[in-house]
């Protein structure tokens, strides 16, 4: 069965799912700081796959749109910042 999408439908807010789904949504790609310190202060990228990297922006691209497309605030900011983590990655791997 497809699902129609209409602008006028209200998605009803259910607070300590939506907080949470938020509060993951920070979290997440927060966990990946220590990651990205390790591999510019050791100048080393050694076993960073720039596939991988480049898979999951691209990934975070498409559920941005997504997300916009259906005004959901937890896939916004998290997209918004993998996509702040995830480039710094792909940056490593040709600098390092």
């Amino acid at each position: 069965m497809k699902h129609t999408y209409h602008p006028h439908h209200k998605i009803k807010r259910d607070g300590v799912i939506d907080d949470l789904a938020l509060f993951a949504g920070i979290m997440s790609p927060a966990a990946t700081l220590p990651q990205i310190y390790l591999v510019y202060s050791t100048q080393s990228s050694v076993g960073v796959s720039l596939f991988m990297w480049t898979a999951y922006n691209v990934v975070s691209a498409i559920l941005l749109m997504y997300g916009i497309r259906h005004k959901l605030k937890p896939i916004i900011i998290s997209q918004i910042l993998w996509l702040i983590v995830q480039t710094p990655m792909m940056i490593a791997v040709f600098l390092f």
